[in-house]
């Protein structure tokens, strides 16, 4: 694909999804804030983009062997104070921006599989680490807030996009207890980016937890299981399915406003409510589901 129709089908993603975009980064950053997208244009390495200089917030985004990349200066001052050093509510709320940025500016050939957003100490030299593809095409994001206004830049493809954010945090964050395995362990997936700084319950975050697992248990992190979510269900008699036909209604026994189910291999995992993702339908996850306990009786075994 050229880097003329690379750029031209994203800024037709983003002008489709300019007000939910708008909503997003409105939730993620606690100030009203319009978009309108602005020009598509090719990447030229001896002409960066006007205005990436100095600290600013950094997402990226995986999609099987290329990435993308948008910048957020602090010069524009539309970030909030809090982004610099969040807090847990500030990170989950930073992952959800880069996921849901993903979700709405990207076409849909282009939607990610791994993501992640954070401060960046100097947004050009962060891209340029990324190594820019020749065909590259950059879109430029204008955005207002009140009399404040500024603009995101997205570029896209980078081939290494995980080499976004700076080396000193990556380390921090790549810290482990040596593996007691036989085998060595494998290197960090850039996959495990939108999740990297998500908290467990010890206070670990998941990329570490597992890291550390052993090989044989991490391969089964690969295995791709069926993900549903079920909007209602209900049990009918055969003859009133028998005579279901084009113009049927089926009626649930379930509101209009209560939340979804999601399974994974045809167990309840966690409860959302729907949300509009561009012109798709998404579910934002609300709460988790524990499993159910299980009690058996013991009994003593007679000599």
């Amino acid at each position: 694909m050229s880097e003329s129709q690379i750029g031209q089908d994203i800024l037709a993603a983003c002008q489709t999804a300019a007000e939910e975009v708008g909503n997003v980064l409105t939730a993620a950053l606690d100030r009203p804030i319009a978009l309108e997208p602005g020009e598509a244009t090719p990447f030229d390495e001896n002409n960066p983009p006007d205005g990436l200089s100095g600290a600013g917030l950094a997402v990226m985004w995986i999609s099987g062997e290329a990435g993308g990349v948008l910048l957020l200066p602090e010069s524009t001052g539309l970030l909030p104070d809090w982004y610099a050093e969040p807090d847990a509510t500030g990170e989950s709320k930073l992952a959800t921006l880069a996921q849901e940025l993903g979700m709405n500016v990207l076409p849909e050939q282009f939607m990610p599989d791994g993501f992640r957003a954070e401060r960046v100490a100097d947004v050009a030299e962060s891209l340029r680490r990324t190594e820019v593809a020749s065909d590259a095409a950059v879109v430029e994001l204008k955005l207002s807030s009140e009399a404040q206004q500024g603009a995101a830049t997205l570029i896209w493809p980078v081939a290494k996009p995980a080499e976004l954010f700076d080396a000193s945090e990556e380390s921090a964050s790549s810290t482990e207890e040596p593996s007691t395995d036989d085998a060595p362990a494998e290197p960090a997936k850039p996959e495990a980016a939108g999740e990297a700084k998500q908290p467990t319950a010890d206070g670990a975050d998941i990329a570490t937890v597992r890291h550390r697992l052993p090989s044989y248990s991490r391969s089964l992190l690969k295995v791709k299981v069926p993900v549903l979510v079920t909007l209602a269900a209900t049990k009918r008699p055969i003859d009133e399915i028998t005579r279901l036909g084009p113009g049927s209604i089926i009626q649930f026994d379930k509101a209009c406003d209560e939340t979804l189910d999601l399974s994974v291999a045809n167990q309840r995992v966690a409860v959302g409510e729907a949300v509009k993702v561009g012109e798709k339908f998404g579910l934002r996850i609300t709460s988790i589901v524990m499993p159910d306990e299980r009690f058996e009786t013991v009994r003593s075994r007679r000599a």
